[in-house]
């Protein structure tokens, strides 16, 4: 009888902690080119939760303004596949503007061993800027990114 509560309960706890440890996700830090933090999660082969500072730089595209630059926040909330070349858009409020845009991201990923990522990011979108006299615009192109390295951590 005792024999067969040990095995009972020792196949118990194996059944749990496999599916467990195979649901389990993985996740990663590091840094930008331009010396901001990045940090993701890797789960069932999809990248989670992205958030990355990149540089960011702002023209006007029809003259009459000013250029700007900084950091801006590259990332997304929700999951993708871990694709060599991954291409998105949605709208969100930017650093340099006070109403959403519509951002263009781009990001290529490579895998360096089993615990190391490498990997590029793009980030663009524009905007206008009403002027005075009332009725004319400057129209803003920013263009930003920069390359990454992240580790798991243990």
């Amino acid at each position: 009888m005792k024999k067969t509560i040990t095995t009972l309960t020792a196949i118990t706890v194996l059944g749990l902690a496999g599916p467990a440890s195979a649901g389990n996700s993985v996740t990663y830090t590091g840094k930008t080119s331009s010396g901001h933090k990045v940090t993701f999660k890797v789960k069932n082969k999809r990248i989670h939760d992205m958030t990355a500072g990149i540089r960011m730089s702002c023209i006007p595209i029809q003259g009459g303004g000013r250029p700007t630059g900084g950091s801006e926040v590259f990332g997304f909330r929700g999951s993708l596949p871990i694709k060599r070349h991954l291409r998105y858009t949605f709208m969100e409020k930017p650093a340099f503007h006070f109403n959403e845009v519509t951002m263009t991201n781009d990001l290529w990923l490579k895998r360096r061993g089993k615990r190391t990522f490498a990997g590029r990011m793009r980030l663009q979108y524009s905007f206008l800027v009403s002027k005075y006299p009332i009725g004319t615009f400057a129209i803003y192109s920013c263009l930003g990114g920069g390359t990454f390295k992240a580790k798991a951590r243990p």
